[in-house]
């Protein structure tokens, strides 16, 4: 082995690394080589690194598109740019020449120009692609789809694709398909589509990171745009993030915003570059630079998101045996979630809810608390299709289980109020299970959800009604599924998810009480409520989540 191979094996470089040093080595001089192999290990290993950031090599057969694509996004970020500095981080080139295919170079400016570096690879094939592939531009907001897909987001997700696996987002695209027959749309008044056009989420799906518009001429209906249909603003979708990256489309042009969060309502798209003209080609030679710096922001932004955060504008659809879709959306225009149900004869068939009997119930209960409320009015019935609009929204139980016995208090508080609302309405809810539950962001206010199992008290269930995790003994009485039902399944819950944590004399009195079987059940809800443990304050008290006109 030749010595500066040697000398070069020994230093602390990745095996990427290694193989691109060695590649560049090759082609110089011995006097050149010396020049970085000589020093001490650690000065030799960054200058060497810095070598790799600047250069863009080509060899015949190897593709360095992983390297490429790790030089080009350092630094890497520790936090996300402030939003005063948004434009001057995505106006800065980035620090690499960035690779692109032979036959793809454009007549940017010489500024612009030096900025790429004709390689080989699937890297530098698709910053070509973004380059350069024909552009047709009419008066429809299809050619503005076409252009914002080949310049930006094919790029974006290219981009992503070639990164060394723990450097990736995972990034996934999504476009509105909703048509107006689609189970959920959710559109304005004149009939206009509420959904961004396009989002772009980490690989868990969780996160949206960056949405985009299209407009058909003009950037400033398309930035109009970006603002209504991302009006409503909670740390349940975006966490602490300070603004949402976004990009709009119109025509020919090309622009990158940021919508700055507010209290509860976004304010308006602000930009963060000039309006690139994408018939010009210094203009396109520029988007491709600012998507790449893009990029590099959105890897950030993915450390301001917690775990628990909603899919916001993802629809969660799920097909039940009996043939009935049940279907979620949880609105960006709003925060509020959209619950749809169809067909809504199959569903009744199945459960033996009434639309008449939803509606009542959702009257009855509006100015209670531990439960979810209708955003506007009642459900509707259309078509066979069943909706509703609901607030508010909250955490997922499975981020906000309790730990020390004052949250199991908080937590079977908040439920059993919400329970005290529908039995004083003439119902049961028949569903009680952990994933019915959420808390409000704080993690302390609990309430109930899906009301659309409930039926009026006393009933007997339909053939076949029966919800996941119904006990085998002990829910109904005499055959019918009562008050009491509700009060037994709740205390199964909450032995299961908490019952360990609650150590004094009055919770375990309390929990016992709970835990009878409906037939041998004497209290009810609003009886249990006034149990020592609580400490409910009564008709002062707000222990629960969903307050009326809580968003």
């Amino acid at each position: 082995m030749a010595a500066w191979l040697q000398r070069l094996s020994t230093l602390r470089l990745t095996h990427d690394e290694q193989g691109t040093a060695r590649g560049l080595m090759l082609h110089m001089s011995e006097l050149e080589r010396d020049a970085y192999l000589k020093d001490p290990p650690e000065v030799a290993e960054a200058a060497i690194r810095g070598l790799l950031r600047e250069a863009v090599v080509t060899i015949p057969g190897v593709d360095f598109s992983e390297v490429f694509s790790s030089n080009l996004l350092q630094p890497a970020l520790d936090a996300p740019p402030a939003l005063a500095d948004l434009p001057r981080f995505l106006a800065a080139p980035p620090v690499a020449q960035v690779p692109v295919s032979a036959g793809s170079s454009s007549a940017a400016s010489p500024r612009i120009a030096q900025r790429f570096a004709t390689a080989s690879g699937r890297l530098a094939r698709a910053v070509g692609y973004s380059l350069s592939a024909p552009l047709i531009f009419g008066a429809g907001k299809l050619w503005s789809l076409i252009a914002e897909n080949t310049v930006v987001v094919t790029l974006l997700m290219e981009l992503d694709a070639v990164l060394p696996a723990s450097e990736r987002i995972g990034l996934v695209a999504e476009r509105d398909q909703g048509g107006p027959t689609s189970l959920m749309t959710v559109t304005s008044a004149g009939g206009r589509s509420l959904r961004p056009n396009g989002v772009l989420r980490d690989s868990a799906g969780l996160r949206m990171l960056a949405k985009w518009e299209n407009g058909a001429t003009k950037m400033h209906e398309a930035a109009s745009d970006l603002y209504a249909k991302s009006a409503a603003w909670t740390p349940l979708y975006y966490g602490d993030i300070e603004y949402l990256p976004c990009f709009a489309a119109a025509g020919s042009q090309l622009q990158f915003f940021a919508i700055p969060r507010g209290g509860s309502r976004m304010q308006a798209p602000r930009p963060i570059s000039p309006v690139l003209q994408l018939t010009f080609e210094s203009d396109r030679a520029q988007a491709v630079l600012t998507t790449i710096k893009f990029y590099q922001l959105l890897r950030a932004q993915c450390t301001r998101y917690p775990n628990y955060v909603l899919m916001a504008d993802r629809e969660l659809r799920a097909r039940h045996p009996n043939g009935f879709i049940r279907s979620l959306l949880f609105r960006t225009d709003e925060v509020a979630v959209r619950k749809r149900v169809a067909p809504w004869e199959e569903y009744v068939a199945w459960s033996g809810v009434e639309f008449a009997e939803l509606q009542k119930l959702y009257d009855a209960t509006k100015r209670s608390q531990g439960l979810v409320h209708a955003l506007a009015g009642m459900p509707t019935l259309t078509d066979d299709r069943y909706s509703v609009d609901l607030i508010p929204l909250g955490r997922q139980p499975g981020y906000a289980r309790p730990v020390t016995e004052d949250d199991a208090r908080d937590m079977v508080h908040g439920l059993l109020h919400g329970l005290a609302a529908i039995h004083k309405a003439g119902f049961v809810h028949r569903d009680l299970r952990l994933d019915n539950t959420a808390c409000s962001p704080n993690g302390r206010r609990w309430f109930l959800l899906d009301l659309e199992t409930c039926a009026p008290a006393a009933q007997r269930p339909r053939d076949g009604f029966e919800p996941r995790g119904w006990p085998p003994g002990g829910l109904l009485v005499d055959g019918l599924y009562t008050c009491a039902s509700d009060l037994f399944q709740l205390g199964r819950m909450v032995s299961e998810q908490c019952g360990s944590l609650v150590l004094s004399a009055e919770g375990k009195t309390f929990l016992n009480a709970l835990q009878t079987t409906a037939a041998a059940q004497k209290l009810s809800a609003e009886q249990l409520l006034a149990h020592e443990w609580l400490q409910c304050q009564g008709e002062t008290c707000r222990a629960a989540g969903a307050q009326p006109g809580e968003r």
